[in-house]
């Protein structure tokens, strides 16, 4: 069901619900406003008939008959009966069929309070009263023909009304839902102009202070990243494509040329020796691009680590790929405490590995490295004297395959730094970088100590 057609039910229910219980309420507390009028109207009749009858000892002629037909408030049907303190009829102005049912009402009376009862459609009140030291009860009978033709005119009126009301109502809902709903239309019709190839358009985001102007702001923040995303994408594959078919063109045109002019072994060697290096180029660059593949899809086990160990291990590999380099390793702690995180092992040790492994290749001296346990985190800072970043390189020091314009001559491939990235990010960790060319570079990564 469309959101438009929901909210119209659910408005057109809430208000016909309001509109059709304010309906039977007016009609309920008119109803009782009927019912208190006749029978203030009743009591006065009982009251007028015990003066008149029994005041002036009326009781047994015509009088009261008399009265009656120039009685402008004669009420219809109405039935004014008179019994003595012994129960016995001494009046009435109706046929004597209703004298037994009158009787057995008597005893609910008291000497100083009425009684209001209903007998078929008539309404009645029976009041006590005294005259001489003698008392008399007297009965009050009548149909409301006016009042209850009012209640049915009302009744109508309400009817209609609520069936007006109700038509409006869904006109109003329909109006309205459409006015509440037009702004995600129009974000609607928006975004079916983004495509893959206009991901620079954007949503309007209204006044920018409701929920509609929120909704907008949030998708023009998701349309940033994926832009840059896609951008980030176009960038690696076309540096991963240059990266891979230089050392493949260098390989397929060494064996080519052996193919067609070496003669000897020696030649075949030294042309095997090439396309081997240059494979190994090939296969190191493969495997770090499916190094970042596995940290960015997010789906690694993490479990406690030790930090320590990793560190250590990630040394022992640098100092065996870079023999005599110095990598003096400092304990910051001022109580025994354990380096324990929760991340993978493999990882956050390929992490230290790379973050290692750029401080001795960017620098021929000694790289220092320091480990820290506070309450909160633990923190390994890496410093090293090499020849540092530039602020123009530093921008794009995560993106994968992107090199600084300093580095050349020096192997790589830009990856390790967007590995190392990924993989302190899925460990809840941070990674920071200061630089200064020509002066060396500061590597802190932070990771949150687990007890």
């Amino acid at each position: 069901m469309l959101i438009r057609n929901r909210l119209t039910i659910i408005f057109t229910l809430l208000a016909t619900a309001i509109q059709v219980t304010l309906s039977v309420l007016v009609l309920y507390f008119y109803s009782l406003y009927r019912q208190e009028e006749f029978y203030s109207r009743l009591e006065g009749k009982a009251s007028v008939a015990g003066r008149v009858l029994i005041s002036r000892r009326h009781l047994h002629d015509d009088f009261f008959k008399n009265m009656v037909r120039t009685d402008l408030l004669t009420i219809v049907e109405e039935q004014i009966s008179i019994y003595d303190n012994r129960y016995n009829l001494v009046f009435t102005n109706r046929t004597l069929k209703e004298s037994d049912y009158y009787k057995e009402k008597i005893p609910l009376l008291s000497n100083n309070s009425l009684f209001e009862f209903r007998s078929g459609h008539l309404e009645s009140i029976a009041i006590p009263y005294r005259d001489r030291g003698q008392l008399f009860y007297i009965f009050a009978s009548g149909y409301d023909r006016i009042g209850f033709n009012k209640l049915g005119t009302l009744q109508q009126i309400l009817l209609l009304a609520n069936l007006l009301g109700f038509t409006l109502i869904v006109l109003a809902g329909w109006y309205f839902s459409g006015r509440v709903l037009m702004p995600i239309s129009q974000i609607v019709d928006e975004v079916e102009q983004i495509t893959a190839t206009h991901l620079h358009k954007r949503v309007n985001e209204g006044n920018r202070r409701d929920e509609i102007a929120h909704l907008a702001m949030t998708f023009n923040q998701m349309l940033f990243r994926l832009e840059d995303a896609f951008i980030s994408q176009r960038s690696f594959v076309a540096h991963a494509s240059h990266e891979l078919r230089t050392p493949l063109t260098n390989t397929l045109g060494t064996l080519e040329t052996s193919l067609r002019y070496d003669q000897n072994p020696t030649d075949w060697r030294e042309s095997m020796e090439v396309a081997v290096d240059e494979l190994k180029k090939v296969i190191a660059l493969t495997n770090g691009l499916l190094g970042l593949a596995k940290v960015t899809n997010g789906t690694v086990a993490l479990a406690a680590v030790q930090v320590d160990d990793c560190l250590l291990n990630a040394i022992g590999q640098v100092q065996a790929k870079y023999p005599g380099r110095h990598l003096p390793l400092q304990f910051m702690t001022n109580e025994e405490r354990s380096f324990t995180v929760k991340g993978n092992q493999a990882l956050l040790t390929t992490a230290f590995l790379n973050v290692l492994d750029n401080a001795c290749k960017y620098s021929s001296e000694a790289v220092f490295v320091q480990l820290t346990a506070t309450d909160e985190q633990i923190t390994v800072t890496v410093v090293d004297k090499g020849r540092g970043i530039t602020e123009t390189d530093a921008a794009h020091i995560y993106d994968p395959l992107y090199r600084g314009g300093n580095v050349e001559g020096v192997p790589g491939y830009g990856i390790g730094l967007a590995v190392t990235q990924k993989i302190i990010e899925l460990q809840q960790g941070t990674l920071q970088i200061t630089s200064t060319v020509n002066q060396g570079t500061s590597v802190t990564i932070t990771l949150p100590y687990q007890a």
